[in-house]
């Protein structure tokens, strides 16, 4: 049975913290480079901003801090705000070569547009591609031509993650 509650997300994270896994964000992740039993937690926003509020106030309320990856059509400022507000790394998103319809070039334009637009109220630091099961191609194929580090970025969640984690396990509430 799959039971995707609050409530059984929390008694989740509480078997986490009870059994002594440190929870990272992306970000802390790269800065910090930890050993031992640990979780990176992220959440992709790609519809349910009141699911997204819902979820980081659970996880503030057990001093518990993670990733929000916000497409720019779920970047609502108030509710991403409360989120940064609890101590949440906001990253963005992206589903450039999507928009793109496969053009290299516009993609990048678009990439740096909406970045420049995201960081002029939070400090994006980590980013992580949009999948999109009706769409030829990855979003993160855009990184074979051109390098994410260049826009200041410390990594591509997807992309760097699984290069550095060498055992362990995914786990995804993804629904498909």
């Amino acid at each position: 049975m799959k039971d995707f509650t609050y409530k059984t997300y929390r008694f989740l994270l509480q078997e986490l913290l009870k059994n002594n896994y440190k929870i990272y964000t992306v970000e802390q992740y790269f800065k910090k480079k930890p050993k031992g039993k640990f979780v990176i937690l992220r959440h992709d926003v790609d519809r349910a901003l009141s699911n997204a509020l819902q979820l980081a106030k659970i996880e503030a309320s057990l001093g518990i801090k993670s990733t929000y990856y916000f497409r720019t059509s779920t970047f609502k400022l108030p509710i991403v705000k409360q989120i940064a507000e609890m101590g949440h790394e906001i990253g963005y998103h992206y589903e450039i070569l999507f928009k793109a319809k496969g053009d290299y070039k516009l993609a990048i334009d678009l990439f740096e547009e909406e970045l420049s637009n995201m960081r002029k109220y939070f400090p994006i630091k980590t980013i992580c591609a949009h999948g999109n099961i009706f769409m030829k191609g990855i979003n993160y194929d855009i990184w074979k031509k051109y390098d994410f580090k260049k826009y200041g970025l410390l990594g591509e969640a997807y992309l760097s993650l699984n290069k550095k984690i060498k055992s362990g396990i995914y786990f995804s509430d993804t629904g498909r």
